[in-house]
């Protein structure tokens, strides 16, 4: 089982903030709570929680409550107690909304815990709500959001495409194209670039996959955003491709893979969206 871990990341948008660690308070000992300071009072209105998504850490359901300070000392709640399940299918991720104001601080205080006795968090993401502002076009939009897939072989799940984690990837079922994997953005967002990544290891060699780019508004209704092409990736090039498209207002966005040189499975280890 992780315990600390001392790597943090910080990072902001439009009032958008990311601590990424993993933590674990004492055992057999609930409540426990942990605190974010982001430096000032800013506008937040969602958080997203992560625990690691290795097949070692099984589907658990953590209750617990937000609560929010703008001086650290007086906290009143936020969002109430309530039980979020984590599952390695969907990247081991929970998003809340939460009602948007300015805070300094926010803090999870925990009461449960089935997958473990103790308070467990990777990552907590911190932003604004959806649509309070415009990200600028360097803003990873699909990064730590909810994902989905036709299939996935063993840990391979959807959600390892939107975890930040070059080294992670989803895989689909062998030998059974098409395969897609989405990644919904939560409100219709105006896009025009995605990004996609195959692990930089050399043992990925160099492979070209065949797909099409689908978006949708209520993840049902499906258009072509960008048709049918093969896309190469080059590990000299950091096995990395690049598509363009007219933007467009999607919240669901679906790659359609046909074909792929390299293995006889759709692969992405990172799934990444941009307003241009």
């Amino acid at each position: 089982m992780c315990r600390c871990h001392g790597r943090r990341d910080r990072r902001r948008y439009a009032d958008a903030i990311r601590r990424r660690f993993t933590w674990e308070s004492a055992n057999n000992a609930f409540p426990q709570s942990i605190t974010v300071d982001l430096g000032s009072a800013v506008s937040v209105g969602r958080v997203a929680l992560r625990v690691p998504p290795s097949n070692a850490w099984g589907p658990r359901a953590q209750a617990l409550s937000v609560l929010g300070s703008t001086d650290g000392a007086n906290f009143s709640t936020v969002v109430g107690l309530a039980a979020y399940t984590f599952d390695p299918a969907t990247g081991n991720a929970v998003t809340i909304n939460l009602p948007e104001a300015d805070r300094r601080y926010l803090r999870l205080t925990f009461t449960a815990n089935t997958g473990w006795p103790a308070g467990q968090l990777a990552e907590l993401e911190v932003y604004a709500q959806p649509g309070s502002g415009t990200p600028p076009a360097a803003t990873n939009l699909a990064l730590g959001h909810a994902t989905a897939d036709s299939s996935h072989t063993e840990v391979y799940g959807s959600g390892n495409a939107a975890d930040g984690n070059a080294s992670s990837y989803w895989e689909s079922a062998n030998h059974a194209f098409p395969q897609w994997v989405q990644v919904d953005l939560d409100t219709a967002t105006t896009v025009g670039r995605i990004v996609l990544k195959l692990p930089p290891s050399p043992a990925w060699g160099a492979r070209t996959e065949t797909m099409s780019v689908l978006g949708s508004t209520d993840g049902s209704s499906f258009t072509v955003v960008a048709g049918s092409t093969g896309y190469t990736f080059d590990p000299a090039t950091g096995n990395t491709v690049t598509i363009t498209f007219a933007p467009t207002s999607q919240r669901y966005l679906r790659l359609n893979i046909t074909g792929n040189t390299g293995w006889p499975a759709g692969q992405v280890s990172e799934f990444e969206v941009y307003a241009s």
